[in-house]
């Protein structure tokens, strides 16, 4: 039972009581005073009777037909005559009607009054005593209506206090549904923290869950510095601070190998040229100043772009890939102007030209291909001995102009919406003892019983704005696996559903239509749009879990500095990406990693998965690594 209900049935009970000892004392001092007044009553009664009759002619006949006469006014129970030697001259009692009246209350709060007495006199000689007793029922007729009013009045006082009581309640008991609000968050995996109350029990509470949110935040921030001190020293070049060619190039394949936004774009490649004679005509310093300024004015660029990656291939080749980039020429320019901007403000343009080569990729290039023709076009750009800037291609693949393949796959993919030609094709999930997690789900789309796979189509998603389209059409299909397989399945959703708000409204409507299958489903956000949108991804969560769906981050790994944001995200796991696996027993970096978020998601109470496990020994180094789960390649059923 909650607080706010035992409060208002201790106030209840409380009410009562004080209504009860005021009813009781109410009722025994209106009785005493009604017996009390009775008493005065008959007593001035008969002492007016007996001074009237004493005043007349004390015929027999005619005192018993006054006293009669008296008694039948019906006011009073009996009326009474002795002579001196105690012999009855008149005795006669009067049945009342019975007045409408509880006989509790007779019995709660009796009556007894005194009858009255006088004596009537003939002159100097007594003639008898008088004696007579009011009927007591008028009596209890007005304790009984002067209980109703005093019920009546503690009832309206009851209401009374009960308005005021719900609005000082609601007053105090704001810092405990603040409180409560806490607790669920973390019970959530969302460590927030929250002001401290004004009332101090409740403030002491909120103290000590704030201080555990801010330990838990701080050993995410710790984790995140120690996390990238070691890509500094590992992966990033020491005199640019952007990525060197052996982790750069695992970004490429990374890239190449995407089913999602990451899987079309372009890249850019461009050389520093005569750095040898700039190094022996400026000096060593002047020239490691130079590549500095040449590395934080790419890292600034490439932080507008989060998706972006940025790399020093060797001592002068700069190269930049760009997901999502349509005009590898325009890179191309752009990484141009970054060199040419940093060569002026040396004063050292005059003596080096910066020849560049840029070219498109899709899903499924290989590395060989791009750099390739990368290669050869910087080659012969650079035996212009100018600043030329040349355009690759891999082939047929990149012939078709961007505006007409937008045009083709706009096309396709609105047909395929329209004519359910979208699937979806499941990979299983499973833990460390081989035990499945959930199978989850990658779209397909089937153009004249072709078989494309994300990579080919999702880049036009995102670029024709469809993913929220794509997202419900995802989990209807995954609903529907669930309902058909009864296998736990997860669906992947693109950053739309964190930045449409009507996403939201659709899926708890659309959930609470299916809500026996809900409990089935998990849904996954990528890293970076989890990270950029953790306000959508909040409430996207919070909705998910009023149907018991679980919620992910997959693809995790390449934004270190906002592990923070794991303690506010209220995340249920996290998914480790494949290009921190791949070879991973025999590259230390990476074990390292896996490891860290490995104890971090512990520390969170999370899964965590390491995506992308190619073969045996992959796997071995991953569960040994202190992953709970693994996908890819070589995990099967």
């Amino acid at each position: 039972m909650s607080l706010y209900k035992q409060l208002w049935i201790s106030v209840a009970l409380l009410m009562l009581v004080i209504f009860g000892i005021t009813f009781a004392i109410n009722g025994v001092s209106s009785s005493r005073y009604l017996e009390q007044q009775l008493s005065l009553k008959n007593s001035d009664d008969a002492t007016a009777l007996a001074l009237s009759l004493s005043q007349q002619a004390l015929d027999p006949v005619i005192l018993e037909l006054q006293l009669a006469a008296k008694l039948d006014q019906g006011s009073y129970e009996y009326i009474e005559l002795l002579d001196p030697n105690g012999e009855v001259i008149f005795s006669r009692s009067n049945t009342m009607t019975e007045v409408d009246t509880p006989r509790w209350i007779t019995r709660v709060f009796p009556i007894y009054s005194t009858p009255g007495t006088a004596t009537i006199s003939n002159g100097w000689n007594p003639v008898g005593e008088l004696s007579l007793k009011s009927h007591d029922q008028f009596a209890y007729a007005e304790l009984w209506n002067g209980a109703k009013r005093t019920l009546l009045a503690l009832l309206l006082a009851i209401v009374f206090a009960s308005i005021i009581g719900s609005l000082a309640l609601r007053i105090i008991l704001q810092p405990l549904r603040q409180v409560v609000g806490q607790a669920q968050a973390m019970g959530e995996r969302r460590f927030i923290t929250l002001a401290e109350p004004f009332t101090t029990e409740f403030a002491e509470v909120t103290r000590s869950m704030n201080e555990l949110a801010r330990r838990v935040r701080d050993m995410l921030n710790r984790e995140s510095e120690r996390l990238t001190r070691q890509r500094e020293i590992t992966d990033l070049d020491k005199t640019t601070g952007i990525l060197q060619r052996e982790p750069f190039m695992a970004r490429l394949s990374a890239k190449l190998a995407s089913d999602g936004v990451d899987a079309r774009g372009s890249v850019a490649l461009v050389r520093l040229g005569n750095l040898v004679r700039l190094n022996q005509h400026y000096g060593r310093q002047n020239i490691d100043t130079l590549l500095n300024d040449i590395g934080s004015a790419l890292i600034q660029f490439a932080t507008t772009e989060t998706r972006w990656v940025t790399g020093r291939l060797n001592g002068s080749d700069f190269c930049i890939i760009a997901p999502g980039e349509d005009n590898p020429k325009h890179l191309g320019e752009v990484l141009q102007r970054i060199l040419y901007d940093a060569l002026d403000h040396h004063a050292m343009r005059r003596d080096a030209h910066v020849p560049g080569s840029c070219v498109a990729y899709i899903s499924g290039d290989t590395i060989a291909q791009i750099m390739t023709s990368l290669d050869g076009a910087l080659l012969a750009a650079d035996g212009e001995n100018e600043s030329t800037l040349v355009v690759a291609t891999r082939g047929a693949s990149s012939a078709l102009p961007a505006r007409e393949q937008a045009a083709m796959w706009k096309k396709e993919l609105n047909n395929a919406l329209t004519e359910g030609r979208l699937f979806m094709q499941t990979f299983p999930v499973l833990d460390a003892h081989h035990k499945l997690l959930h199978m989850e789900g990658m779209i397909r789309l089937n153009i004249n019983d072709d078989i494309r796979s994300a990579g080919e189509f999702m880049p036009w998603v995102h670029r024709l704005d469809l993913g929220g389209q794509i997202d419900r059409e995802m989990i209807v299909l995954g609903i529907d696996n669930i309902k058909r397989q009864a296998q736990p399945t997860c669906i992947n959703l693109t950053a739309t559903s964190l930045t449409d708000p009507t996403f939201t409204a659709w899926l708890e409507d659309y959930l609470s239509k299916n809500s026996e299958a809900t409990k089935r489903l998990s849904l996954e956000i990528d890293e970076t749009a989890s990270f950029t949108y953790d306000d959508g991804f909040r409430r996207l969560a919070t909705c998910a879990r009023k149907f018991g769906v679980q919620m992910g981050i997959e693809h995790m790994g390449y934004r270190i500095s906002d592990i923070g944001k794991l303690s506010e995200l209220g995340a249920d796991y996290i998914k480790i990406d494949s290009l921190f696996i791949r070879d991973l027993q025999i590259n230390p970096g990476n074990l390292a990693l896996v490891r860290t978020y490995a104890n971090i998601a512990q520390s969170l109470g999370l899964a965590c998965i390491a995506e992308g496990v190619g073969n045996d020994q992959e796997h071995e180094a991953v569960i040994e690594a202190g992953v709970t789960g693994a996908c890819g390649p070589g995990i099967t059923l």
